[in-house]
Protein backbone atom coordinates (compact mmCIF):
# COMPACT_ATOMS: atom_id res chain seq x y z
CA UNK A 1 0.00 0.00 0.00
CA UNK A 2 2.74 2.30 0.39
CA UNK A 3 4.38 1.64 -2.44
CA UNK A 4 1.35 2.96 -4.51
CA UNK A 5 0.51 5.84 -2.10
CA UNK A 6 3.93 7.06 -3.38
CA UNK A 7 3.62 5.92 -6.94
CA UNK A 8 -0.36 7.80 -6.60
CA UNK A 9 1.89 11.14 -5.21
CA UNK A 10 4.53 10.93 -7.74
CA UNK A 11 1.54 10.78 -10.67
CA UNK A 12 -0.07 13.78 -9.04
CA UNK A 13 3.07 16.17 -9.05
CA UNK A 14 3.87 14.87 -12.33
CA UNK A 15 0.31 16.06 -13.39
CA UNK A 16 0.86 19.39 -11.48
CA UNK A 17 4.25 20.02 -12.88
CA UNK A 18 3.60 19.41 -16.33
CA UNK A 19 0.60 21.28 -15.88
CA UNK A 20 2.80 24.08 -15.13
CA UNK A 21 4.71 23.95 -17.73
CA UNK A 22 2.11 24.27 -20.71
CA UNK A 23 0.40 27.06 -18.99
CA UNK A 24 4.40 28.28 -19.74
CA UNK A 25 5.02 27.44 -22.65
CA UNK A 26 1.74 27.72 -23.87
CA UNK A 27 0.19 30.71 -23.17
CA UNK A 28 0.23 34.08 -24.25
CA UNK A 29 1.21 37.46 -22.63
CA UNK A 30 -1.93 38.79 -23.04
CA UNK A 31 -3.83 39.63 -19.75
CA UNK A 32 -5.09 42.34 -17.91
CA UNK A 33 -1.90 43.06 -15.51
CA UNK A 34 -0.33 46.39 -14.97
CA UNK A 35 3.30 46.09 -16.48
CA UNK A 36 5.44 48.04 -14.22
CA UNK A 37 8.97 47.83 -15.02
CA UNK A 38 9.91 51.11 -13.56
CA UNK A 39 10.32 49.31 -10.37
CA UNK A 40 13.47 47.02 -9.88
CA UNK A 41 11.55 44.81 -7.62
CA UNK A 42 9.01 43.45 -9.87
CA UNK A 43 10.88 43.76 -13.42
CA UNK A 44 10.77 40.53 -14.16
CA UNK A 45 7.30 39.55 -13.60
CA UNK A 46 6.29 42.52 -15.37
CA UNK A 47 8.66 42.03 -18.52
CA UNK A 48 7.29 39.42 -20.81
CA UNK A 49 3.59 41.47 -20.97
CA UNK A 50 5.88 44.52 -21.63
CA UNK A 51 7.55 42.91 -24.55
CA UNK A 52 4.42 41.17 -25.73
CA UNK A 53 3.02 45.42 -25.84
CA UNK A 54 -0.01 44.03 -23.73
CA UNK A 55 -1.25 47.44 -22.86
CA UNK A 56 -1.11 48.72 -26.15
CA UNK A 57 -2.68 45.90 -27.62
CA UNK A 58 -5.55 46.16 -25.01
CA UNK A 59 -5.67 50.50 -25.64
CA UNK A 60 -5.35 49.53 -29.61
CA UNK A 61 -8.32 47.29 -29.25
CA UNK A 62 -10.58 49.79 -27.22
CA UNK A 63 -9.91 52.69 -29.16
CA UNK A 64 -9.89 51.25 -32.34
CA UNK A 65 -9.45 54.01 -35.37
CA UNK A 66 -9.77 56.77 -33.02
CA UNK A 67 -6.28 55.33 -31.35
CA UNK A 68 -3.38 57.42 -31.53
CA UNK A 69 0.05 55.66 -33.45
CA UNK A 70 2.15 54.77 -30.83
CA UNK A 71 4.99 52.58 -30.37
CA UNK A 72 7.36 50.49 -28.24
CA UNK A 73 10.86 49.34 -29.44
CA UNK A 74 12.79 47.05 -26.76
CA UNK A 75 16.55 45.74 -27.90
CA UNK A 76 17.46 43.37 -25.69
CA UNK A 77 21.56 43.36 -25.74
CA UNK A 78 22.01 40.27 -23.23
CA UNK A 79 19.42 40.75 -20.78
CA UNK A 80 21.74 40.88 -17.71
CA UNK A 81 23.85 43.50 -19.64
CA UNK A 82 21.69 46.12 -21.10
CA UNK A 83 18.05 46.56 -21.94
CA UNK A 84 16.93 49.78 -23.93
CA UNK A 85 13.42 51.15 -24.10
CA UNK A 86 11.89 53.18 -26.68
CA UNK A 87 8.35 54.44 -26.76
CA UNK A 88 6.67 56.74 -29.11
CA UNK A 89 3.32 57.88 -29.07
CA UNK A 90 1.65 60.75 -31.72
CA UNK A 91 0.65 64.22 -30.68
CA UNK A 92 -2.16 65.96 -32.00
CA UNK A 93 -0.16 68.69 -33.74
CA UNK A 94 1.72 65.79 -36.23
CA UNK A 95 4.76 65.08 -34.05
CA UNK A 96 5.53 62.26 -31.16
CA UNK A 97 6.36 62.56 -27.33
CA UNK A 98 9.43 59.95 -27.35
CA UNK A 99 10.86 58.19 -23.98
CA UNK A 100 13.62 56.54 -23.49
CA UNK A 101 15.01 54.26 -21.28
CA UNK A 102 17.91 52.45 -21.25
CA UNK A 103 20.26 49.38 -18.28
CA UNK A 104 23.17 48.70 -18.84
CA UNK A 105 24.23 46.44 -15.90
CA UNK A 106 23.89 46.24 -12.29
CA UNK A 107 26.57 49.65 -11.39
CA UNK A 108 26.75 49.81 -7.43
CA UNK A 109 28.46 52.94 -8.59
CA UNK A 110 24.93 54.73 -8.90
CA UNK A 111 24.07 54.04 -5.19
CA UNK A 112 26.31 57.11 -4.48
CA UNK A 113 26.30 59.04 -7.56
CA UNK A 114 22.06 59.41 -7.82
CA UNK A 115 20.81 58.84 -4.13
CA UNK A 116 22.49 57.20 -1.45
CA UNK A 117 18.88 56.78 0.54
CA UNK A 118 17.40 54.83 -3.09
CA UNK A 119 18.61 51.43 -1.85
CA UNK A 120 17.59 50.14 -5.51
CA UNK A 121 19.35 53.48 -7.60
CA UNK A 122 21.83 50.42 -9.19
CA UNK A 123 19.19 48.81 -11.04
CA UNK A 124 16.95 51.74 -11.99
CA UNK A 125 16.65 52.88 -15.71
CA UNK A 126 18.49 55.96 -17.21
CA UNK A 127 15.97 58.11 -18.66
CA UNK A 128 15.00 60.90 -21.58
CA UNK A 129 12.56 62.30 -23.71
CA UNK A 130 12.30 64.55 -27.01
CA UNK A 131 9.87 65.53 -28.93
CA UNK A 132 9.35 64.40 -32.13
CA UNK A 133 8.50 66.72 -35.07
CA UNK A 134 6.15 66.36 -37.52
CA UNK A 135 8.56 65.46 -40.34
CA UNK A 136 10.27 62.96 -38.08
CA UNK A 137 7.33 60.94 -36.90
CA UNK A 138 6.81 60.57 -40.75
CA UNK A 139 10.16 59.18 -41.45
CA UNK A 140 9.75 57.02 -38.33
CA UNK A 141 6.85 54.12 -39.34
CA UNK A 142 8.40 54.32 -42.88
CA UNK A 143 11.86 53.18 -41.73
CA UNK A 144 9.43 50.70 -39.17
CA UNK A 145 7.73 49.18 -41.93
CA UNK A 146 11.17 48.99 -44.26
CA UNK A 147 12.25 46.91 -41.51
CA UNK A 148 9.25 44.51 -41.77
CA UNK A 149 6.81 45.52 -39.23
CA UNK A 150 3.36 45.15 -40.30
CA UNK A 151 4.02 42.45 -42.57
CA UNK A 152 3.17 39.88 -39.76
CA UNK A 153 5.33 38.85 -37.24
CA UNK A 154 8.01 36.08 -37.71
CA UNK A 155 6.28 32.73 -36.56
CA UNK A 156 8.30 30.68 -34.17
CA UNK A 157 11.24 33.01 -33.69
CA UNK A 158 13.07 32.31 -30.76
CA UNK A 159 14.44 35.16 -28.49
CA UNK A 160 16.63 34.24 -25.92
CA UNK A 161 17.62 36.23 -23.19
CA UNK A 162 21.58 36.13 -23.67
CA UNK A 163 21.34 36.78 -27.22
CA UNK A 164 20.59 40.52 -29.18
CA UNK A 165 17.67 41.76 -30.46
CA UNK A 166 14.71 44.28 -30.78
CA UNK A 167 10.84 43.82 -30.64
CA UNK A 168 8.14 46.29 -31.39
CA UNK A 169 4.75 46.74 -30.47
CA UNK A 170 2.80 49.20 -32.12
CA UNK A 171 -0.77 50.38 -32.98
CA UNK A 172 -1.30 52.33 -36.53
CA UNK A 173 -4.93 53.17 -37.65
CA UNK A 174 -6.62 51.21 -34.75
CA UNK A 175 -4.06 47.98 -36.09
CA UNK A 176 -2.15 46.32 -33.54
CA UNK A 177 1.16 44.87 -34.94
CA UNK A 178 4.06 43.11 -34.07
CA UNK A 179 7.80 42.14 -34.69
CA UNK A 180 10.67 40.67 -33.84
CA UNK A 181 14.39 41.16 -35.42
CA UNK A 182 17.17 38.95 -34.02
CA UNK A 183 20.79 39.29 -34.58
CA UNK A 184 22.19 36.79 -37.64
CA UNK A 185 25.78 36.10 -37.58
CA UNK A 186 26.19 39.12 -35.07
CA UNK A 187 24.53 41.89 -36.99
CA UNK A 188 21.50 43.25 -36.82
CA UNK A 189 21.33 44.81 -40.25
CA UNK A 190 17.46 44.24 -40.95
CA UNK A 191 16.84 47.16 -37.86
CA UNK A 192 16.30 49.74 -40.28
CA UNK A 193 14.87 52.15 -37.35
CA UNK A 194 18.16 51.73 -35.26
CA UNK A 195 19.61 54.42 -35.84
CA UNK A 196 16.81 57.06 -35.55
CA UNK A 197 16.17 55.56 -32.37
CA UNK A 198 20.08 56.30 -31.15
CA UNK A 199 19.87 60.12 -33.02
CA UNK A 200 17.23 61.31 -30.27
CA UNK A 201 18.35 58.74 -27.05
CA UNK A 202 19.84 61.25 -24.60
CA UNK A 203 20.70 58.63 -22.24
CA UNK A 204 24.24 59.00 -22.65
CA UNK A 205 24.77 55.24 -22.50
CA UNK A 206 26.14 53.48 -26.15
CA UNK A 207 24.58 50.66 -27.47
CA UNK A 208 25.87 47.05 -26.89
CA UNK A 209 27.02 45.38 -30.17
CA UNK A 210 25.55 42.17 -31.24
CA UNK A 211 28.54 39.73 -31.82
CA UNK A 212 28.44 35.92 -32.57
CA UNK A 213 27.69 34.35 -29.42
CA UNK A 214 30.67 31.26 -28.45
CA UNK A 215 29.13 27.65 -27.46
CA UNK A 216 29.10 28.51 -23.53
CA UNK A 217 27.17 31.58 -24.13
CA UNK A 218 24.37 30.30 -26.76
CA UNK A 219 23.54 27.47 -24.73
CA UNK A 220 20.94 27.36 -21.67
CA UNK A 221 21.94 26.45 -18.53
CA UNK A 222 19.80 25.00 -15.77
CA UNK A 223 20.05 26.64 -12.14
CA UNK A 224 23.16 25.84 -10.79
CA UNK A 225 24.83 25.60 -13.79
CA UNK A 226 28.27 27.31 -14.27
CA UNK A 227 27.24 29.72 -11.57
CA UNK A 228 24.91 31.09 -14.09
CA UNK A 229 21.92 33.24 -13.10
CA UNK A 230 19.04 30.84 -13.92
CA UNK A 231 15.92 33.81 -12.98
CA UNK A 232 17.60 35.42 -16.12
CA UNK A 233 18.21 33.12 -18.62
CA UNK A 234 14.97 32.15 -20.30
CA UNK A 235 14.30 32.28 -24.37
CA UNK A 236 11.08 33.56 -25.65
CA UNK A 237 8.97 32.72 -28.54
CA UNK A 238 7.07 34.83 -30.98
CA UNK A 239 3.42 33.14 -31.71
CA UNK A 240 0.70 34.83 -33.21
CA UNK A 241 0.96 38.93 -32.82
CA UNK A 242 3.27 38.88 -29.94
CA UNK A 243 5.52 36.52 -27.31
CA UNK A 244 3.64 33.13 -27.21
CA UNK A 245 5.61 31.58 -23.88
CA UNK A 246 8.46 30.49 -22.93
CA UNK A 247 10.83 27.33 -24.17
CA UNK A 248 12.40 27.20 -20.85
CA UNK A 249 12.63 29.66 -17.97
CA UNK A 250 14.53 29.94 -14.69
Amino acid sequence: MAAESGASVGRKAAVIALSLLGLLAGCAYHGDSVTDIDNPAVQKFAWFSFLDGNDIRQACAALGPKAPARYRLIYNGQYEKQLRVYEIEATPSGGANLHVRTKGGTNLADWWIRDTADLLAPWRWRESTAALSPEEMAQFPKALADSGFGSGAPQGLRLPSQDFYWVASGCEAGQFHFYAWRAKQGRLDDAKFQDFLLRHDGTGLALRQPYVLGPEESSYRPAGGNGRNPSSNFTLQVRGEGIGGLINAF
